[in-house]
């Protein structure tokens, strides 16, 4: 279950009750979809640690609310995105599972604070991601 979600290595500040519908690992599912709670600390720290580097905002494309303009960067640094499960275990994602086209690869879901959560196969991709009946395991840089 996911339990926690820091950005820039700082741990947000979202209850415990926020996350109690579990989440599903799915593979059909492009973008991580957050409980509305979750996903509004999720958005703001990114937004804030985004702004610190002057990235200028472009408009949202569809679900995808926070976007950025890089054309002219040869690079971008972007804020760390971790997520972490009960356990303790840790997800920490490449830029690649962070933007995509510019955007942000989260969204909120539908189903309200205490809805279940997607992990989504955008932030799947850089990970093996291994099923193991009750449990779920992910490596690295294995694809």
């Amino acid at each position: 279950m996911l339990t926690g979600i820091s950005v820039g290595g700082q741990q947000l500040s979202v209850p415990a009750s926020v996350f109690a519908g579990g989440m599903v690992v799915d593979s059909g599912t492009v973008v991580t979809r957050l409980p509305p709670t979750a996903y509004a600390a999720l958005r703001s720290a990114f937004r804030s640690g985004m702004a610190s580097y002057g990235y200028p905002a472009a408009p949202p494309t569809g679900i995808l609310d926070t976007c950025y303009n890089f054309t002219g960067y040869g690079s971008a640094t972007l804020p760390s995105v971790a997520l972490t499960f009960s356990g303790g275990a840790t997800l920490t994602l490449d830029a690649e599972g962070i933007l995509s086209f510019g955007c942000l690869t989260f969204a909120a879901s539908g189903g309200g604070d205490g809805g279940i959560a997607i992990l989504g196969n955008v932030q799947q991709r850089s990970f093996e991601v291994r099923f193991d009946g009750a449990s779920v395991g992910f490596k690295p840089h294995s694809c």
